[in-house]
């Protein structure tokens, strides 16, 4: 592997991801040498923050404030968006979150490290297909002001039978605060009125994660084991 490759990709990844990555980047490399573009994709995956950042992310805005032409980072996002929303209709394709270590293994990739507080909703199928790891919000390190509705409308569009919260905190201190409680219990209980299962809340720290239904069941409805 190349210095490039090795320095645009997160060095505590599975090697089946880094596999991944590495072909996200060459893939990359060939979009922006034949746009004529002077950037490598080594620039661009670490302004994303990594490849997760590109696919999941809205980064339009900061590719061109770090200098590309506005038709090189447009054509890089509606590339990426668009192979995206192509990989969701092959079902056996997607990755299934059958426990909340697969959402943590995710979300810990692309987030997890983030200096600013981010709120993310997975949506799934009904065979527990990730259809979308779906970005809302970024706060500050102080806090995330939320709209219940903004959280499921992406759910709703995207015609999602489930759905989880994921959210980082950023001093790396993953212990759920009484305002993450707060904000899932009230998820819950808009998901049930639209009958939309809510299956979990996580919460993502420096290489730890808690989920949030397993350590406070109550809210659920359900006693702990």
């Amino acid at each position: 592997m190349s210095l490039a490759l090795a320095a645009a990709i997160p060095g505590d990844e599975s090697p089946e991801q880094r596999d991944r990555d590495q072909q996200f980047v060459r893939a990359l490399d060939a979009l922006l040498s034949h746009s004529g573009s002077t950037h490598t994709a080594r620039d661009v995956v670490t302004l994303a923050e990594g490849p997760g950042g590109l696919i999941h992310g809205n980064v339009t805005d900061r590719l061109q404030r770090a200098g590309l032409s506005s038709h090189t980072a447009e054509l890089v996002v509606r590339t990426v968006t668009a192979a995206r929303e192509l990989t969701a209709w092959w079902p056996a394709e997607r990755t299934r979150v059958q426990a909340p270590a697969d959402l943590a293994a995710i979300a810990q990739p692309i987030f997890g490290r983030s200096p600013q507080e981010q709120l993310h909703i997975a949506i799934v199928d009904g065979r527990n297909g990730l259809l979308d790891l779906h970005h809302v919000y970024t706060g500050t390190a102080t806090g995330t002001s939320v709209r219940i509705g903004e959280l499921l409308r992406p759910v709703l569009e995207a015609h999602g039978v489930g759905f989880a919260a994921v959210h980082n905190h950023p001093s790396g201190d993953p212990e759920p605060s009484d305002e993450d409680l707060r904000l899932t219990s009230e998820l819950l209980a808009a998901a049930r009125l639209l009958d939309i299962e809510f299956l979990d809340h996580l919460v993502i720290g420096h290489g730890r994660w808690v989920s949030i239904r397993s350590k406070q069941p109550s809210i659920w409805g359900a006693e702990a084991p």
